[in-house]
């Protein structure tokens, strides 16, 4: 079993259950190595737990393959050290590429040596700043709450110590803190990735010819520091979710209306000079059934 603060734990239940499990979360990913043996360590990375799914990063195609045998043998593990009485995580899945952080990545032997990584247990609160959480504790007046509110501060101030210890710094966008690696905290990095789908939408249908590279490009110049997030898995998203919002305006039997003719380009990926009547009839026909109109077949 790995040994823990229980105080630390304790404090950081009080703040409530989403924000408990997404410590718990971390906590994971920081004792891997613990968890799990050295074989597994060096090739399966955990990346992040999302409702009870574990996301990991295989570093082969084989170890994907081979990861079903020894799933449980993991979840177990895990849940044993880190359930608190409930399944932390139920199910192991292959992360997707917009899911892996470069963090992540194992670091090479050979590579510089990195700034030591500071454990939690190492930090402290000085006099001072226990005195400012307690002044703050202060405006409570009854002394139950205020008992709990002092916990809280006490705990906040000393994560926040914490992670500007691990190079944590503020978010782009907000005041929020977030990993050294990384530009945007989880909500902005969100929101984010949905403004880099609405951009690929306007990419694809100015050009809904273009190729996924062709598009990954444009829109790398239009959101440069979109280039973690923009990989090929996202782009084919955004091209199959906008040539589902066309269809839901393309009535079947149309096969000369603009949008028809869009939906057409986007799902073969060619120009309209490439366009015959033979491809747009069978381009449509297979997207039949993602019509606005369902085709009517004659009873029997």
């Amino acid at each position: 079993m790995i040994d823990f603060d229980l105080t630390l734990h304790e404090q950081i239940r009080a703040l409530g259950t989403a924000a408990y499990k997404k410590f718990l979360g971390s906590e994971v990913i920081h004792n891997w190595s613990k968890l799990v043996d050295d074989e597994i360590a060096a090739q399966v990375i955990p990346v992040t737990i999302e409702h009870g799914v574990l996301f990991v990063d295989a570093q082969s195609s084989a170890v994907k393959d081979q990861l079903k045998f020894f799933a449980e043998e993991i979840i177990d593990a895990i849940n044993k050290n880190f359930g608190r009485g409930e399944l932390l995580v139920k199910e192991i899945r292959i992360a997707k590429g917009f899911q892996i952080a470069d963090k992540l990545k194992p670091q090479k032997v050979s590579e510089p040596a990195q700034v030591e990584e500071v454990d939690l247990e190492q930090i402290t609160l000085t006099e001072a700043e226990a005195k400012h959480c307690e002044e703050q504790a202060q405006r409570v007046s009854d002394d139950k709450l205020r008992q709990i509110v002092l916990m809280t501060l006490l705990t906040q101030t000393r994560l926040k110590k914490f992670r500007l210890a691990n190079g944590w710094h503020k978010c782009a966008k907000c005041s929020v803190l977030c990993p050294p690696k990384e530009m945007f905290c989880e909500v902005c990095r969100i929101k984010e990735r949905d403004a880099m789908t609405e951009e690929l939408f306007r990419i694809f249908y100015d050009e809904p010819w273009l190729k996924t590279w062709d598009a990954q490009k444009i829109l790398l110049e239009r959101m440069p520091h979109m280039r973690r997030e923009c990989l090929p898995d996202a782009v084919e998203s955004a091209r199959t979710s906008l040539i589902q919002r066309i269809a839901n305006h393309v009535r079947y039997g149309d096969d000369s209306s603009p949008d028809a003719l869009k939906l057409v380009m986007l799902a073969k990926r060619l120009p309209p000079d490439k366009l015959t009547p033979a491809i747009i009839k069978r381009a449509l026909s297979d997207l039949q059934f993602n019509l606005a109109e369902l085709p009517k077949f004659p009873r029997k």
